[in-house]
């Protein structure tokens, strides 16, 4: 028998937190107080005497990183039996648990990633998928943890049943559909018929949600083609899994969550440990669960294979960042363009060296709003002129950086609005950056520090309102 097509397969470790929001303490009071033999009445009755210490199952650990691996199962040609045989990951990334702030961060990793495949012959380079193929869970963490320079120690694997029994368990979920998703692939089992809007998905339609990466064969490209945008709807499925968790959640459904999740995966997590970790999330929010997948640019490989490249340096701020916990380490993965929405001169040069000198290491002079304070004879003064800095993100990896931005240039009011971009027709959206136009505000914070020369004088006359370039 052959194997037949590989499968497109997304799976999340949404068992978690589901788990975390819907057994949360009783499941933690239930292992410790019958060491998982008896019923949950006896939980029930002993949980107010009990003490729970959830934090004991991680000892001397504040954080906890796992490797996630969604591996792409395969079918026989001719049954519905599903087999495993040199499988690879086609959902991999590593979801961090902050043990004192009760908040996560999920750093997706593209399946076809370009890495060094820890623990192969000469030093092998392929894409990072074939580390579960040739050396297991094992071999996947190390090859992670070599990429991106963490130290990530345990793994979940999920199977290809795992999302579709999860949100079937929950009763559903509910998500904005933007655009159709069409495709069909009969031994990939898979049938994807998705229109726009507001919808309640099953199981099965969950999954084609998170699957979809592009159209049946002859038809046009759609915005929700590619490997990026996919990661991203993965990642609102994971939102939409918690939310609905915690409006369905009660004593009586969580040992069928419990079942369900248990049988989906396979971990080197204890049960315990599992609990301990729902006990310890049981207030999560879908906001409080941070999301990013590591950018990067397609090329062809000496072999004729499509490959991913991301930038080491790159991948390493956003594992400082998301994977360790140094909020400042965003500040490298942020392009800012400053302008100039005065008519006092200097201000762009001077903020731009104010970021750098913070850690942004992508800082753009964009030039002046207004003309220039010197005009020709007659001329007439400036029109427009901003009264407040304002600042907009564009869609930047860190929503919090125009918040960031204002701090380090001590400006305390400022106007901020963020407004994604959206992809194109063909699937690419532009890149992303928080454009800042200074305004008198930062003029006045400036000369009174003393930051710009005494004989710089701002003009008196300022409109909040929007203004045109001169440039």
């Amino acid at each position: 028998m052959s194997k037949g097509k590989k499968i497109v397969l997304w799976s999340l470790v949404s068992l978690v937190f589901v788990l975390a929001v819907s057994a949360g303490v009783l499941l933690s009071a239930f292992r410790r107080m019958t060491g998982g033999h008896g019923t949950f009445s006896d939980a029930l009755q002993g949980i107010k005497e009990t003490a729970l210490s959830p934090k004991d199952g991680f000892p001397g650990q504040d954080r906890l990183s796992i490797v996630c691996m969604g591996i792409d199962d395969s079918w026989t040609d001719s049954t519905d039996l599903v087999y495993t045989s040199k499988s690879r990951t086609d959902t991999l990334f590593v979801l961090t648990m902050d043990l004192i702030t009760k908040k996560a961060t999920m750093l997706s990793i593209p399946r076809d990633t370009y890495a060094h495949i820890v623990g192969t012959k000469n030093n092998w380079h392929f894409k990072i998928n074939a580390a579960y193929e040739t050396g297991g869970p094992d071999r996947t963490v190390a090859t992670v943890n070599e990429l991106l320079g963490t130290d990530a120690t345990h793994y979940l694997v999920l199977n290809i049943d795992s999302t579709k029994k999860m949100v079937d368990a929950l009763g559903g979920v509910d998500v904005d559909v933007e655009h159709e998703m069409h495709y069909h692939d009969k031994w990939g089992h898979l049938s994807i018929d998705l229109q726009p809007g507001h919808q309640h998905l099953n199981g099965d339609n969950a999954v084609s949600f998170a699957r979809y990466r592009h159209p049946d064969s002859g038809k046009r490209p759609t915005p929700e083609d590619g490997d990026e945008r996919r990661m991203f709807r993965q990642h609102l499925l994971l939102k939409a899994m918690v939310a609905r968790a915690k409006n369905f959640a009660n004593v009586t459904q969580a040992p069928k969550l419990v079942d369900v999740a248990m049988s989906t995966v396979r971990t080197d997590l204890t049960r315990q440990q599992l609990f301990d970790i729902a006990a310890i999330f049981k207030g999560i929010q879908p906001q409080d669960i941070r999301t990013a997948s590591l950018p990067g640019d397609d090329f062809r490989g000496a072999n004729g294979a499509w490959l991913y490249r991301i930038k080491p340096e790159v991948a390493h701020a956003y594992a400082d960042w998301l994977v360790k916990g140094d909020e400042t380490a965003s500040r490298r993965l942020v392009t800012v363009m400053v302008k100039n929405g005065t008519s006092t001169p200097g201000l762009t040069q001077h903020a731009v060296a104010q970021l750098k000198l913070q850690g942004y290491t992508d800082v753009r002079n964009s030039g002046n709003f207004v003309s220039p304070k010197i005009h020709l004879a007659g001329a007439a003064a400036p029109k427009h002129q901003f009264a407040q800095t304002s600042l907009l993100d564009t869609g930047v990896a860190n929503p919090l950086a125009p918040q960031d931005i204002a701090l380090l240039l001590g400006v305390s009011s400022p106007q901020t609005q963020r407004r994604p971009v959206k992809p194109n027709r063909l699937g690419w959206t532009p890149p992303a950056a928080v454009t800042v136009t200074l305004g008198q505000d930062y003029a006045a914070a400036m000369q009174a520090s003393g930051a710009l020369n005494a004989d710089v004088v701002a003009p008196a006359a300022v409109s909040s309102g929007a203004a045109s370039s001169a440039n």
